[in-house]
C-alpha cells in the first residue's frame, strides 16, 4: 500500500470557495480534518481512499477528534438523530465534515455514494503528475474520473468494464437510471468517432475530443451538427482542392468556431469557375487591307 501512495502533495496557498464554506460552517477544525483526509488519500493509495463508518471511527481516534461532536448535537438531540450514520452512530465533527465535503464537491459524490470512496478529478490529476517519472501507474478503470487527454502514458487501467471517452471513463452500474446515463456518454463517444472520421484532416485526438466536448456540454452546438459541418468542411476542400497545409486542425476548426460557417442552412459549396485557356488573352482589331498595301509598297 505504501508503494501505491506519495510522500507529499501540493496544497496551494490561495484555495476555492468549497474550502472556505466549510471552514465557516465548521469552523478552523474542519479545515484541519480535510489536509488529514488529503494525506490519508495521498498517503495510501495516492488517488483515493476507502470511507466507511469503521474507517471513520479509526480516523477520529488518531486526529484526537473522537468526541468532538458539532454544537447543534448537544443543543438538540432530534438533530443529532436526524444526522445520524446508517450504524446509528451519532455523526460526530469529522462525519459532518466529510458529508458536507461531498456535498460541495470537494470530493466526488457518485463515487463516494457507490464505492464508499473519497476521491475528486483534482486529487487524481495532483497524483499523476507527481508520478509521472514512475515506470506504471495502475488505477481502478471504476475510480477513474479523469479524461483521455489527462491520462500519462504509465498510466495502466485495472479492475472493472469501463468505456474511455473524452469526458470520463463510463462506469457500467446496475441500475437502469445509470445504465441509460452510461449508454449516453457510449453514444457520445461513438459520435466524436463519426466526426473524426468525417474531418478531411488527421486529428489530434486528445485536443479535438476535448474541443468537442467543451462544445456539446455547454450546449453550444449539437452533436448532430458538428459532425455535418465536418462533413461539409471536408466536401469544401475537396472541391477547392486544398494541400493538408492549409485545411485546419480539427481542434482549431472547433474551439475557434470556425465551424460556424458549415453549419447546414448556413453552408454553401463552393463553385469554381472553369476558365478557358484563351480567357486572358487580349484580343486585337486589325485592318487588314491597309496592312496589304504597306507590305506591297514596301
Amino acid at each position: 500500500m505504501a508503494d501505491e501512495g506519495v510522500k507529499y502533495f501540493p496544497l496551494y496557498c490561495v484555495l476555492d470557495e468549497k474550502f472556505e464554506l466549510i471552514e465557516a460552517e465548521f469552523g478552523l477544525k474542519a479545515f484541519a480534518i480535510v489536509v488529514k483526509l488529503y494525506q490519508r488519500i495521498y498517503g495510501e493509495h495516492g488517488y483515493y481512499c476507502e470511507w466507511n463508518d469503521d474507517i471513520a471511527l479509526m480516523f477520529a481516534r488518531q486526529c484526537g477528534l473522537s468526541n468532538v461532536g458539532v454544537s447543534k448535537c448537544s443543543m438538540d438531540p432530534l438533530a443529532c438523530a436526524d444526522r445520524s450514520s446508517q450504524s446509528g452512530r451519532p455523526k460526530n465533527l469529522i462525519d459532518q465534515v466529510v458529508a458536507a465535503s461531498v456535498r460541495r464537491g470537494i470530493f466526488d459524490k457518485e463515487l463516494f455514494e457507490n464505492y464508499s470512496i473519497l476521491t475528486s478529478r483534482g486529487i487524481q490529476r495532483n497524483f499523476l503528475n507527481i508520478v509521472r517519472n514512475r515506470k506504471k501507474v495502475e488505477i481502478k478503470g471504476e475510480y477513474l474520473l479523469l479524461s483521455d487527454a489527462e491520462i500519462r502514458g504509465n498510466v495502466v487501467i485495472i479492475g472493472e468494464s469501463y468505456v474511455r471517452n473524452a469526458v470520463s471513463y463510463v462506469r457500467f452500474k446496475q441500475s437502469k437510471v445509470k445504465e441509460s446515463k452510461g449508454d449516453k456518454n457510449i453514444t457520445r463517444a461513438r459520435m466524436i468517432e463519426d466526426f473524426i472520421s468525417s474531418y478531411p484532416k488527421q486529428c489530434n485526438r486528445h485536443l479535438t475530443e476535448l474541443a468537442y466536448c467543451n462544445l456539446v456540454r455547454d450546449g453550444k452546438e449539437t452533436e448532430e451538427n458538428l459532425i455535418a459541418c465536418a462533413k461539409n468542411y471536408a466536401e469544401s476542400c475537396r472541391i477547392l482542392k486544398l494541400q493538408e497545409r492549409f485545411i485546419k486542425n480539427a481542434e482549431n476548426f472547433l474551439q475557434y468556431y470556425v465551424f460556424e460557417e458549415y453549419l447546414p442552412g448556413k453552408y454553401q459549396k463552393p463553385r469554381v469557375e472553369t476558365k478557358n485557356s484563351f480567357n486572358d488573352f487580349r484580343q486585337n482589331t486589325y485592318d487588314f487591307s491597309k496592312l496589304e498595301e504597306e507590305l506591297l509598297s514596301n
